[in-house]
């Protein structure tokens, strides 16, 4: 087990890196479990082939390939690795099927596995993931609106827990104590990173904890850690 603790006022936090025991090469459908990230490989797909008509082409054809055979032997390493090399494949198949003088030009060659623009798309796909945990979260537990208390930090930065309270009030209409707002914020920051590593360590083949580590740096997502020790 590997955990990561933070500390706030006193209050002790622990977040398990490798919480996660559903990594994507278990999934019992490939093309279920790909559904989870279809908006960063239709962001890719649409850079690549130029409009989001021909990247749902594509995408139907990467879709079908893995209702019909699966992760195959592939099923290894990264999953956004894995994904990137189906995309590349599918703009391809996808463009030949299209008469010579509507095929776009594609840029493959700048569409690599560290791409600074498919890990943007990777990083956001995930991301969003755990804000809609989160807000599930919120809405099994209204008494503690970690989403609401959360998204509105991070929206705006106030600068006290009295501003982030009358910033709630007004956009919400939830009516929350500053004491109150403190204590759930420190509580939503360390469920957020505990969601974010749940996601990280699910699109890793048989994680470890500095595997999480290493993929949270290299997605830039360690400002979800501020003020955790990892």
């Amino acid at each position: 087990m590997a955990d990561v603790t933070s500390t706030d006022s006193g209050r002790i936090s622990s977040i398990n890196l490798v919480r996660s025991s559903h990594p994507w090469t278990q999934a019992d459908s490939a093309a279920g479990f790909v559904l989870r990230y279809l908006s960063p490989m239709r962001r890719q797909l649409t850079a690549i082939l130029g409009t989001s008509e021909l990247a749902d082409e594509a995408l139907k054809l990467l879709l079908g390939h893995l209702v019909s055979v699966g992760f195959g032997e592939h099923k290894r390493g990264r999953l956004r690795d894995f994904l990137l090399r189906g995309i590349r494949s599918a703009a391809k198949s996808s463009v030949a099927e299209l008469p010579e003088a509507a095929r776009p030009k594609l840029k493959l060659d700048e569409v690599t596995l560290e791409s600074k623009q498919w890990l943007s798309y990777w990083r956001e796909g995930l991301l969003e993931r755990a804000w809609r945990s989160l807000e599930r979260q919120e809405h099994s537990d209204p008494q503690m609106p970690v989403y609401t208390i959360l998204h509105g930090a991070t929206k705006s930065s106030p600068s006290s827990p009295s501003m982030l309270a009358v910033q709630i009030a007004s956009e919400t209409g939830l009516k929350i104590d500053e004491s109150q707002i403190q204590k759930i914020l420190v509580e939503s920051r360390t469920l957020f990173a505990q969601l974010i590593a749940d996601e990280v360590a699910e699109t890793l083949e048989d994680p470890s904890g500095e595997d999480v580590k290493r993929e949270i740096a290299q997605l830039g997502l360690g400002k979800a850690f501020a003020g955790i020790s990892v």
